[in-house]
């Protein structure tokens, strides 16, 4: 994870391009086809059909879980300053995670570092 961004649920997924685009030549980015525009989209932005780009459900499995551990779905404090705090302590969990299980795992391919992540959420 090298950004996050969040916005209310009324605001449309175009909304983030300017931030996608703003990693182009540096990292891609994958998305659901919510995010396609017809003025067109970034070229670093990958729209993710039914079976294709099965890294992100992976991801997202493994986000899901950090989310359930966090108690992201149930946040008493619901001001903008809380939930960007929130979210960032989650980003900085989530990547921490992925360090400590490459350190752990070093041999193991990065999908399988992945799902280690789940002994956490025990």
């Amino acid at each position: 994870m090298v950004a996050w961004s969040w916005n209310t649920a009324n605001v449309h997924d175009q909304a983030f391009l300017p931030m996608i685009e703003s990693f182009e030549g540096e990292a891609i980015t994958l998305a659901d086809t919510g995010f396609e525009c017809a003025e067109g989209t970034p070229e670093n932005l990958k729209l993710c059909r039914k079976g294709t780009w099965n890294e992100r459900m992976l991801l997202e499995t493994i986000l899901s879980m950090v989310t359930l551990v966090c108690q992201m779905k149930h946040l008493f404090h619901r001001t903008a300053k809380y939930v960007r705090a929130h979210l960032a302590y989650l980003a900085a969990m989530f990547n921490t995670l992925l360090e400590l299980n490459r350190q752990l795992h070093p041999e193991a391919p990065m999908e399988e570092r992945l799902l280690h992540i789940a002994q956490y959420s025990l």
